[in-house]
This record gives structure tokens, C-alpha cells and sequence, in this order.
């Protein structure tokens, strides 16, 4: 049954298609399929003034060019780095390609791909809060489409992202399906950028950044764990919040924690009352967090394993790489909310 109060708006945007998920007066946001599938805007009212949650590219001809820095990167079929680009599975050994001086390959082989729009639509009528509802946006992406794709990892699947704009929040439903006839080995995750000075009023270096983790793992001159898990201290424990100018992150975090099925991370600006948070599923044991240079933003990554955890695995260390067998399915939510409190 359609709302009112929602509405889904198919236009150009820079020369691409976008679609606006609305929820009138509340909430905006703009899906681009063609590159990668980004939600690269998600705005929120407040007593009459928009605020963004998702910090934007300045245009998405720059959002092409930068596929990793603005907006929500999708990270498949592994997320974060690979070292060397090369890894194992089941006695054979498989190449992603990469740069000739890039020690790694990063953040999967889908950015910049184009989805297929399946389904755009209004629901209101479902009575499962698991369930999409408000206005909906249905994308998939069949890699068998892809032939680079293929060549570099061989396990056809189709992944399926669902966004559904309900109220002020956005929820991003991900399915995933090996289409092939062979086990298939996976992780995924997503790169979402954050505005931390939420209200354009407050004190960025003051915003408190909370993420529910006990753990990190070590990390080399790479950037890739050497398998080490650390316990969290000084600037690196986020538990009860750290001030945003006092951290400089781009950290594995691990051993997270899960209130009602959900782990939550938070941004609050102190000094206006402003803040959003992000809940991950049960499916999410890692979360990255990465404070990009010189910009009033942060990054919180939820990924179902570590970067490099292939590689991890074929040494014995368990890192949570899923294998799906032969038309088996994967299923993961994640929600971003904004919140709001007098001070």
C-alpha cells in the first residue's frame, strides 16, 4: 500500500541516474546504480533545517574519479586489502590485479560497477521490523556480466542491495547468492563517510566518536593484521566515546560488542546535542574505523571478516572468511539513524 508521506524521484544528476528516496519534510536519500550502487546522500530534517549524515562527494563526476572517498562504497568480494592481491582457496591460488607498486589490492572488484535497478517502490504495510519499509530502492549486480570480474575471481554470484528509507532512518538490506557450482569463499562490507560536525555549528574536534569494540588487530607497515589481537587502550578504546580531534584511526576492531542483535557506533556533538548512529548486525564482527585527512569525517566499516582474512586463514588464524556452497545464500542489515537531543 503506497504513503503519501514517501516518494521516489528517478533524475539526472552530473549526467548520471540517481534516484531520491523522501520521507517528507524528514528525511532525503540519493542512490547513484550506475556507480556502484552509492547512496552518496543521506539528509535528515530537524526543527526545519536539513543536515547531512553521509558526508557527499562535491559532485559525482569526482565520485567516478574517487570511487573510495565519499558517499557509501559497497566492498566485495573481499573488503579492505589483499596482500599482494593474491591468495588460496581449496588448493588453488587466484590473482586480483592490481597496481605494480601497490603492496595490496584494495576494497573489492565491484566500486564503480553498475547495478541494475530491480524495483522501486512504497511499503507500509509490513508488520516485520526486519522487513523493508517506506520508500524502497531494489539494485542488483550479476557478476557473470562482468567478464574482469570473473577472470579475477571465479565464483559467479549475485549481489542483491535493498535501501529503504522509513522515517529518518535508512536501512541497507544486502543479500548475497552463489550462482555458481563450487563453494565460494567471501567477505563483504561496506566504506560509509560520516559528517562528524553534524548541526555546521559545533566543534568537530570535540564530537565524541563511540564504537563498541574490546579488540584491534595489529597491523603491519601495509596496513594488513600481522594476526595479532590487541586489547583496545589510550585513544584506541572507543567504548565510552574519545573526542574526534584526539583520534587518528584506520584500525581492524574486533571483539565487538552486540546490544538487541546489533553493534552501534555514534557520533555526538557535545556541544549541540547532534549525532547519528550506525547499527551492524550480528554478521559484522569487524569494524573498521578511518578518520580521513584534513576532512570532519569519519569512516565506520562494518565487515564480516578482517582485511586479508583469506590470507589469514590459510595460516590457521580463524578470521571469518564465509564459504557458501553451491546456490546457498548470504544475508547481512545495517542502519544508519540520526539522533537528536536538547542541550
Amino acid at each position: 500500500m503506497a504513503d503519501s508521506q514517501y516518494s521516489i524521484e528517478k533524475k539526472q544528476d552530473d549526467g548520471f541516474e540517481i534516484y531520491a528516496l523522501r520521507h517528507e519534510g524528514k528525511a532525503v536519500a540519493e542512490v547513484v546504480p550506475e556507480l556502484g550502487n552509492n547512496c552518496f546522500v543521506y539528509s535528515v530534517s530537524y526543527q526545519n533545517e536539513w543536515y547531512d549524515i553521509i558526508d557527499p562527494p562535491p559532485n559525482l563526476s569526482t565520485l567516478k574519479q574517487r570511487p573510495t572517498a565519499f558517499g557509501n562504497p559497497i566492498l566485495f568480494p573481499f573488503p579492505n586489502r589483499i596482500r599482494d592481491g593474491k591468495w588460496e582457496f581449496e588448493g588453488k591460488t587466484y590473482q586480483f590485479d592490481k597496481s605494480p607498486d601497490s603492496p595490496t589490492t584494495i576494497h573489492g572488484l565491484l566500486l564503480n560497477r553498475p547495478y541494475t535497478v530491480d524495483a522501486s517502490f512504497i511499503e507500509s504495510t509490513s508488520s516485520d521490523f526486519n522487513q523493508p519499509r517506506g520508500a524502497i530502492l531494489k539494485c542488483s549486480l550479476n557478476s557473470v556480466e562482468f567478464p574482469d570480474v570473473i577472470r579475477q575471481y571465479p565464483f559467479p554470484f549475485k549481489i542483491e542491495i535493498t535501501y529503504a528509507l522509513q522515517d529518518s532512518a535508512l536501512s541497507m538490506y544486502t543479500t548475497i547468492v552463489n550462482t555458481g557450482e563450487t563453494n565460494m569463499p567471501m567477505g563483504y562490507g561496506i566504506h560509509p563517510y560520516f559528517n562528524v560536525n553534524i548541526s555546521e555549528t559545533a566543534d568537530a574536534q570535540e564530537a565524541l566518536i563511540s564504537v563498541p569494540a574490546n579488540k584491534y588487530w595489529e597491523l603491519d607497515d601495509v596496513f594488513v593484521p600481522t594476526g595479532a589481537i590487541l586489547d583496545v587502550k589510550g585513544t584506541l578504546d572507543l567504548r565510552d566515546g574519545q573526542p574526534f580531534g584526539k583520534i587518528k584511526l584506520d584500525h581492524v576492531f574486533t571483539d565487538v560488542q552486540m546490544v538487541d542483535g546489533v553493534s552501534r557506533c555514534s557520533i555526538v556533538n557535545q556541544d549541540t546535542g547532534y549525532g547519528m548512529v550506525m547499527e551492524s548486525d550480528a554478521h559484522f564482527r569487524e569494524l573498521v574505523v578511518y578518520t580521513p585527512p584534513g576532512r570532519d569525517a569519519i569512516c565506520f566499516e562494518p565487515y564480516t571478516c578482517p582485511t586479508d582474512a583469506i590470507n589469514l586463514e590459510s595460516k590457521g588464524i580463524p578470521a571469518g572468511v564465509i564459504v557458501l556452497s553451491p546456490k546457498e545464500s548470504f544475508s547481512a542489515l545495517v542502519r544508519f539513524l540520526p539522533a537528536f537531543s536538547e542541550t
